[in-house]
């Protein structure tokens, strides 16, 4: 939009007179310059708020699942993922993110997250998947796991590029709410690397993991491509 106000500005000011095309040309230089100036203050403004919505009580267990909402919920499911998988951002993260974490916070939807490093070596360097799941865990002990998951998946890198670097990790957690040095100490020190590494060989070795994303119910593989899957799960259809 800028450069066809730019484009539009200079060709009016070509068919004026000398006087009346400087001021033109002026009066374009100031729109823009306050435009770019907005825009940057905006971004500046926007990058120190929270970047994710809603939340959830997630417990992180001893195995590296993190378990979100109520143990008398109407329906729980297991979830596997990789927050590198595009399939799990575009097929369930982005349809349904929101739609799960109202769930979850409504007391109708119970979530065992397994966090895997399937796609670790999708990454240049590889282990983006690592530090991504260790960061997500790392959220979970700090209590906000549901931020900083639906912030990953919002600013999720693509495959074959380096993913984030442990302290842009620690930057994702502090817009997302996480201010305490123990989250920055885990996410750097790779404290929950073993735990995601473990739920990854256990995922396949399991016959019911079918890839990133799997949505499990009862061992049960839930069609997530059907239409009104969660509504009818957790009765809100």
């Amino acid at each position: 939009m800028g450069a066809t106000k730019t484009s539009n500005a200079v060709a009016a000011a070509r068919g004026a007179a000398n006087g009346r095309r400087n001021l033109i040309l002026i009066a374009a230089v100031v729109v823009i310059a306050a435009a770019v100036l907005g825009g940057v203050v905006y971004s500046h403004a926007l990058a120190d708020q929270p970047q994710a919505g809603g939340t959830y009580t997630a417990t992180l267990q001893s195995d590296g699942t993190v378990v979100a909402g109520s143990s008398t919920a109407k329906a729980t499911l297991d979830v596997y993922e990789d927050f590198l998988c595009p399939y799990c951002k575009h097929n369930l993260e982005d349809p349904y993110g929101k739609a799960i974490t109202q769930a979850i916070a409504a007391g109708s939807l119970r979530v065992n997250y397994h966090v895997l490093d399937l796609l670790d070596n999708e990454t240049t360097p590889a282990g983006y998947s690592l530090r991504a799941g260790n960061a997500a865990l790392a959220a979970a002990k700090a209590g906000r796991f549901a931020e900083f998951h639906a912030a990953l998946y919002n600013a999720q890198p693509t495959e074959g590029q380096a993913g984030y670097t442990n302290d842009q990790l620690v930057d994702i957690g502090r817009k997302a709410g996480i201010t305490g040095q123990q989250f920055a100490d885990q996410v750097r020190g790779g404290t929950f690397d073993t735990e995601i590494r473990s739920q990854t060989d256990k995922a396949r070795d399991s016959v019911n993991f079918k890839g990133t994303p799997t949505v499990l119910m009862g061992g049960t593989q839930v069609d997530i491509a059907k239409a009104g899957w969660l509504a009818q799960l957790t009765g809100a259809a």
